[in-house]
C-alpha cells in the first residue's frame, strides 16, 4: 500500500519545482562585453566597455551599477576577456565579484581605444589574470 505513495510524492515535488522562479535570461537582450577599461578621473572610478557603455562612481560596484542602468541592453560582463586597468585604480574585492577569474589584466597609463584593444590583446595576450592579481594582493 505504501508503494504508491513514493511516485505521488515525486510528482507533487516535481510540480512544485516547476513553479519556482529560475535565473534564466533572454539571450537576445544581453550585450556581451569583451574588454573593460577602468580608470580614475577627478577622484571617481570610471568604467568603459568595448560596447560603448560607461559609468562612473565612488566605487567599482557603484560605477558598474550606473553603467548597467544607463545601457540600452543588459550588459553581460561575464563574457569579458580583458581588463585594462589604470595603475591609479585601487584594487578591491569588487573586481573579483564583477569579472571572471580568467579575465586577463593589462595595465595602461594611457587611455586605450576600448573598441579595438581586444583585437590587439587577443594576438598579444597579457600573462596576468584576475585570479593571479587576487592571489598577489592577498599576500
Amino acid at each position: 500500500m505504501k508503494k504508491w505513495l513514493c511516485p505521488v510524492l515525486g510528482l507533487i515535488a516535481l510540480g512544485l519545482l516547476t513553479r519556482l522562479p529560475h535565473p534564466s535570461r533572454d539571450v537576445a537582450k544581453l550585450e556581451p562585453v569583451r574588454a573593460v577599461y577602468l580608470f580614475m578621473e577627478r577622484g571617481r572610478l570610471n568604467i568603459e566597455t568595448d560596447t560603448g557603455d560607461s559609468g562612473s562612481g565612488r566605487s567599482l560596484p557603484e560605477a558598474a551599477a550606473r553603467m548597467k542602468a544607463d545601457a540600452d541592453q543588459e550588459i553581460f560582463l561575464d563574457t569579458a576577456e580583458f581588463l585594462i586597468l589604470d595603475p591609479a585604480v585601487p584594487i578591491t574585492e569588487g573586481f573579483f565579484a564583477l569579472l571572471r577569474p580568467s579575465c586577463k589584466v593589462a595595465f595602461s597609463t594611457e587611455p586605450p581605444d576600448v573598441k579595438t584593444v581586444s583585437d590587439y590583446l587577443a594576438v598579444h595576450p597579457p600573462e596576468t589574470t584576475l585570479a593571479h592579481l587576487r592571489a598577489s594582493t592577498l599576500q
